[in-house]
């Protein structure tokens, strides 16, 4: 290694940034949002009503007024000013009250919409995004129960939601999220990021921590088609036992490590992605229902997804039309 001397100029790695295009985003944002927001949300399908008792809200408004609060991080008494907006703007039929966004808010069949519009909104990018990167992360909440009861010494332990992501290393779109409790192992959803994400997108590459290194997670990883670069344990072994891409990724790692850590280290914007939902949306989630805490993290990606759609409209000249990519795409099935 070459030595170097103190008196040297420490030379600092930059990454310029497009001003311009920077700018244009941030200052248009809110307002695309609310465009962008309404394509999306103003194709879902209406459940059908039975006609017996009051009949259900529009649930692509319902989800339009749950994102936007979520998007301005408001409580839904003080978002109930903005929704109130957002119709006199045209882009809701009725202000819902703020008890209804709540109410519908705890509904188990919301979370498999949002889900479905997270993948959705995710499709503008596809054909820019080949590597991903996968990890977990936890959201707050207000309820707190009895940790260590075997113990003497008892206290109270906050329960949070944890949020299992794949994400785009270029642009940093959610292409599939999973919301479990906050104990749920990270490999335990890892299955389900790469099936989904291999559906709409062709992966090259996926990495992930040690938290993920198992015999399992790379041949799934490799049975669709991508390179797994998840970094091994210490006591990882290289024995005839194991399968054929442990022991090819493991001797790659052992003997090529610099080359296999530049592919693994783009797993730090799997970091960047809750970074950005954390600081613009919150790191806690305000429900005590955990149905609806599941719900609010759920809005928070699809937030942060049109906001990066917003972003790369500016940096890379991507054009959208959602209402196009709804009718082609939106294929879930609203329970009655």
């Amino acid at each position: 290694m070459e030595n170097i001397s103190p008196e040297d100029p420490i030379i600092k790695i930059s990454y310029p940034q497009d001003w311009v295009s920077y700018n244009s985003a941030q200052t248009q944002e809110k307002i695309l949002f609310l465009e962008l927001l309404y394509e999306i949300t103003s194709q879902v399908p209406q459940p059908k009503y039975k006609g017996n008792g009051r009949p259900p809200a529009n649930i692509g408004e319902m989800i339009f007024s749950c994102c936007l609060k979520h998007y301005l991080d408001f409580s839904s008494r003080r978002s109930q000013s903005d929704i109130k907006l957002a119709q006199q703007l045209g882009y809701l039929d009725h202000a819902p009250h703020f008890n209804t966004v709540l109410k519908y808010l705890r509904k188990p069949e919301l979370k498999l919409i949002l889900t479905k519009l997270i993948q959705i909104s995710a499709l503008p990018l596809k054909e820019i995004e080949q590597d991903f990167a996968s990890d977990a992360s936890g959201f707050s909440t207000v309820m707190t129960f009895a940790w260590n009861k075997c113990n003497r010494s008892h206290f109270d332990r906050k329960k949070f939601k944890k949020a299992h992501v794949m994400c785009g290393v270029k642009t940093n779109v959610i292409t599939h999220i999973e919301v479990t409790d906050g104990y749920v192992h990270d490999t335990l959803m890892f299955e389900n990021l790469v099936k989904k994400t291999a559906i709409n997108f062709d992966m090259r590459e996926v990495s992930a921590d040690k938290g993920y290194s198992t015999e399992k997670n790379l041949d799934i990883v490799t049975k669709h088609g991508a390179i797994p670069f998840i970094v091994f344990k210490k006591n990882a072994r290289i024995s005839e036992d194991k399968m054929l891409i442990w022991r090819i990724m493991l001797r790659y790692f052992k003997n090529h490590k610099e080359d296999f850590m530049e592919h693994y280290h783009k797993r730090s914007n799997v970091e960047t992605v809750f970074s950005m939902m954390k600081r613009k949306f919150g790191s806690h989630v305000r429900a005590k229902n955990s149905i609806a805490q599941e719900n609010e993290v759920l809005c928070k990606a699809l937030c942060h997804n049109i906001v990066v759609l917003i972003h790369e409209m500016f940096e890379l000249g991507i054009t959208l039309d959602l209402s196009k990519l709804m009718e082609q795409e939106f294929m879930c099935k609203i329970k009655e």
